[in-house]
Order: structure tokens, then sequence, then C-alpha cells
């Protein structure tokens, strides 16, 4: 019997790089590079539209998949995994960077929970717990670390302390319901003609994610 070699024809290959590059590239369901690029920013509609994009983008890639799965029974871990996720590019978008520095997590995590609505929640010790035995459990281990737990349910605090301190609790549902009114209000703030930082930061991050650089970036703004 002949063996059927694992190689792939394609009629028309295409390169990564002319992928990477095309303005055909999807940024959200809704959108493409494209789409981005045809924005001047010399107007406030455009503004309005460039969030917009980043909504669909949250709410096509992310959310609307979560509020599925949030409501099938052990899914804290994905859940939480998932808002981790978005966690992290939330703070890009509010720094303007292509991505977290390195060695820097901890302290975009720490800042992300102490100075958005989950500071209502979280102080520097629980914010690192949250990191150190949640976020890292969650990606290296698939598992919480140490004694912090993942539970659900109206009556448990967002987050506690566990008993002997030595870990934290979390509410998936309320947890995650939080993060979406922070996704609001953080869109919200990018309505705001006085919001010139913020915006000036997201619309740098999303030109990271269009790959608009160097004379690109300036030609946009032209």
């Amino acid at each position: 019997m002949h063996q059927i070699p694992c190689v792939l024809h394609l009629t028309n290959p295409v390169t990564q790089s002319e992928l990477i590059q095309s303005d055909a590239m999807r940024i959200s369901r809704n959108y493409k590079v494209d789409d981005w690029k045809a924005l001047h920013f010399d107007s406030e509609a455009d503004w309005q539209k460039a969030v917009d994009i980043l909504q669909d983008r949250l709410e096509t890639r992310y959310l609307e998949h979560i509020r599925v799965l949030i409501e099938r029974p052990t899914s804290g871990f994905v859940v939480l995994s998932l808002d981790c996720a978005i966690i992290e590019t939330l703070q890009q978008f509010r720094c303007g960077q292509s991505k977290t520095p390195d060695h820097q997590v901890k302290k975009s995590f720490k800042t992300f929970l102490t100075t958005t609505l989950f500071s209502k929640h979280f102080d520097e010790h629980l914010s690192a717990m949250f990191f150190k035995t949640v976020r890292c459990g969650l990606l290296h281990q698939t598992e919480a670390g140490d004694a912090s737990r993942i539970k659900r349910g109206g009556a448990i605090p967002l987050v506690a302390y566990t008993s002997d301190h030595k870990g934290i609790v979390i509410n998936t549902n309320a947890f995650h319901d939080l993060l979406e009114k922070t996704i609001a209000d953080y869109t919200d703030q990018l309505r705001n003609p006085a919001s010139v930082e913020l915006r000036a930061a997201f619309r740098t991050k999303m030109n990271f994610i269009c790959r608009i650089e160097g004379k690109h970036a300036e030609a946009q703004s032209a």
C-alpha cells in the first residue's frame, strides 16, 4: 500500500507575508484592515467609527462566545482564562502597546485591576495574588494555583481571601460581569473627545494590530 504524503497543495498559494499585509485581513467579524486604514481621524465621525471597530472586535472574537460558555457547568476555568486574555489586551490599548513589555505582565495586571472599575474589589495584594494564582495558574498549569479557588454563585463575593489567607476565591460570573462593564466604561471614554491621551493610545494599538507603522501611520493622519 502506498503512503500518502502529508503535503497540502494550494491552487493559489498565499505567502504568510501576503496574508499579514493584506488589507483584506479581518480585524473583527464585520471589519477588515482596509476599514481601519480608511479612517483619517480628522472628524468626530471617524473616531466614533474607530470605537465601533474595537467593540466589534471584542464582541465577535471574545464576548459573545464567553456568554455562551459561562452558562455551561464547570466553565469557570475557560471563562477566566479568556477574561485574562482580554484584560491584558485592554491594558495594551490603554497604554498604546503592541504587546505587554517583557517582565511587566504582573505590573500590567495589577495596574488594570487597581485603576479600573475593578479597583472597588482589588488592592495591590489581591491583584498580585490574582495574577500569580489565577492568571498564571490557568495559563501555565490550567488550574488555580496555591490555595486559590474559582467558583460561581450570587452569594459569593467577586473576590475574597480563603480562610487561611493563602489564596483567593474568584466568583467567575461576577468577575466577567464587571469586565463587560469595564469594557463599556472604556469605550464610553473613547467616545468622549476630551479623552485625548486615551484615544491616542487606542489608535496606536489598533495601528499595531493592522500592521500600520511609520510612513503608513503618518499618511493615515495626513
